[in-house]
C-alpha cells in the first residue's frame, strides 16, 4: 500500500491501531523508566537524553502501522500528548510516577539501601551540600532525595538561637 498523505481519506483502522500501539508503548516506556530510578531521569545529563533519542527511535516502527501514514502519526502524537496531560491531571497517577520523598540521612547515618536503591553516593550528597553553601554533607541534620529525584537538605543548626525561642 503507498503512503497515506494529508489529502487522503484517513484508514480509520489503521488510526484505531496506531493509537493502541501508542498507547501501550507510552506505557511499557514510562514504567521502564520507572524501573530504573527517579534519581536517574530526575537530573538529566548527556547520556541520558541519548537514551531518550534512541528510545524514541526504537518505538518509530512501533507505533504506527506502516498503511496509516499521515494520519497515524498524527493519531500517535496526539494519544502521546493526551497521555501525557493525563498523567499530569490525575493524581493517583501523579503520585506513582514522582513517588514519596525518601529520607537518606538523619541523625548522623546513612541509609545505604536508600542510596543503593537511587544509585546515590557520598559525592552526591556532598554536591547537595555544595549548593547550600555547606562543604560536607554532615552538616546537614537530614538529607532528602524528593520525588523528582531532587536531593535537599536541612542544615544543622550554627549556634543560632531560633527567632521563635527568642521571642
Amino acid at each position: 500500500m503507498d503512503y497515506v498523505s494529508i489529502l487522503d481519506k484517513p484508514p480509520m483502522d489503521a488510526i484505531g491501531l496506531a493509537v493502541l500501539q501508542t498507547a501501550v508503548i507510552f506505557v511499557f516506556v514510562l514504567a521502564g523508566l520507572k524501573a530504573v530510578g527517579r534519581r536517574v531521569f530526575g537530573e538529566q545529563s548527556p547520556q541520558d537524553l541519548i537514551l531518550l533519542l534512541v528510545i524514541a527511535e526504537a518505538c518509530d516502527i512501533g507505533l504506527t502501522p506502516e498503511d496509516a501514514g499521515f494520519w497515524g502519526t498524527m493519531a500517535s502524537i496526539t494519544t502521546i500528548l493526551f497521555l501525557g496531560w493525563l498523567c499530569d491531571r490525575l493524581g493517583f497517577i501523579r503520585k506513582a510516577i514522582d513517588g514519596e520523598p525518601v529520607v537518606i540521612y538523619s541523625g548522623g547515618r546513612l541509609d545505604r539501601k536508600v542510596m543503593k536503591k537511587f544509585m546515590i553516593d557520598e559525592s552526591d550528597l556532598d554536591l547537595a551540600a555544595r549548593c547550600y553553601g555547606i562543604a560536607d554533607y554532615r552538616q546537614f541534620r537530614l538529607i532528602i532525595i524528593e520525588g523528582d529525584g531532587k536531593i535537599t537538605g536541612v542544615p544543622k543548626q550554627t549556634g543560632h538561637r531560633q527567632a521563635d525561642e527568642l521571642a
